[in-house]
C-alpha cells in the first residue's frame, strides 16, 4: 500500500503520464526605438525602419515557470477589424534561467509588418499580437496576447512608410 501511494505521489509531481505540462506565464512587451529595454506592448507603437527597407514593430517577451531549454515560438499578428493575418513567424529559442522571477528575450525581435500586401492597410489599425511557446513534443508551455496599433514614424521616413504600409 505504501509503495502504491509513493508511486501515485511521484507521478503527480511529474505531471503523470498523458497529462499536459502546467502552462507557464508569458508577458509580451516591446523595446525602445533602439531595440533596448522592456516596455508594455499596448496602445500606439511606432513602425521602426528595418535594414532591408521595410518597417517592423519590436517584440520582446518574458516567461516564468518554464524550465530552461530549447522551445518553439510561434508568433502571429492579426488586424482586429477583420482578423486578417499580417504576420506569421515560427522559430526556436533557448530559454535561460529565470532571474528576478522571469527570463527575458535578450534582444528585441522585429515583427515585420510592411511593405504590406496590396489592399492591406496596417497603419492606425489595431492589431492582436499572439505568441505561443511549445516544447519539443508540441505541447503548449505558455501563450500571451496583446493589442497594439502601429503608426508610421515622423520625419524623413514618414512618407515612405505611408506608401508601403497602407496596402
Amino acid at each position: 500500500m505504501r509503495a502504491a501511494l509513493i508511486a501515485i505521489v511521484a507521478l503527480a509531481g511529474c505531471g503523470g503520464a498523458g497529462h499536459p505540462p502546467t502552462p507557464g506565464s508569458v508577458t509580451l512587451g516591446t523595446a525602445a526605438l533602439d531595440g533596448t529595454g522592456f516596455l508594455p506592448l499596448e496602445g500606439d507603437q511606432p513602425l521602426v525602419p528595418g535594414s532591408q527597407g521595410g518597417f517592423h514593430v519590436w517584440l520582446k517577451y518574458r516567461v516564468s515557470g518554464m524550465a530552461p531549454g530549447r522551445v518553439e515560438v510561434k508568433r502571429t499578428v492579426r488586424r482586429v477589424s477583420d482578423n486578417h493575418l499580417l504576420l506569421q513567424a515560427d522559430g526556436t529559442q533557448d530559454l535561460g534561467d529565470e532571474t528576478s522571477g522571469y527570463w527575458e528575450t535578450p534582444n528585441a525581435i522585429p515583427s515585420f509588418m510592411c511593405p504590406s500586401p496590396i489592399g492591406v492597410n496596417i497603419i492606425d489599425e489595431p492589431a492582436v499580437f499572439d505568441l505561443v511557446i511549445l516544447d519539443e513534443s508540441g505541447a503548449k508551455l505558455g501563450e500571451a496576447t496583446a493589442e497594439a496599433t502601429a503608426h508610421c514614424p515622423d520625419g524623413d521616413q514618414a512618407a515612405f512608410c505611408q506608401q508601403i504600409c497602407s496596402g
